[in-house]
């Protein structure tokens, strides 16, 4: 699968970007994850843009994705410095 980034640019999509801003932001916002966190949400993030079947997906979209997973995971305060992190 391919990302589409903000300035048109296309990358192979890698799970382990993610990861390491998921945990650059628990870090800044002294909620730091655990590595088992970091695994379980990057394990959700991936399925769920997996099972969408999408040749290319924008970094946006992916932005929503994890956002929510986060949300989901019970993660609100991280999931907002997230969103705002990658603006």
């Amino acid at each position: 699968m391919k990302v589409i980034k903000k300035d048109g640019r296309i990358q192979e999509f890698d799970i382990e970007k993610i990861k390491l801003s998921l945990e650059r932001v628990s870090d800044e916002v002294n909620e730091p994850f655990t590595k088992s966190d970091i695994n379980n949400l990057a394990r959700a993030i991936q399925e769920t843009i997996l099972t969408m079947n999408k040749e290319y997906i924008g970094s946006s979209e992916i932005r929503s994705i994890v956002v929510e997973q986060l949300k989901t995971a019970g993660f609100t305060h991280i999931a907002q410095a997230y969103d705002d992190y990658l603006k």
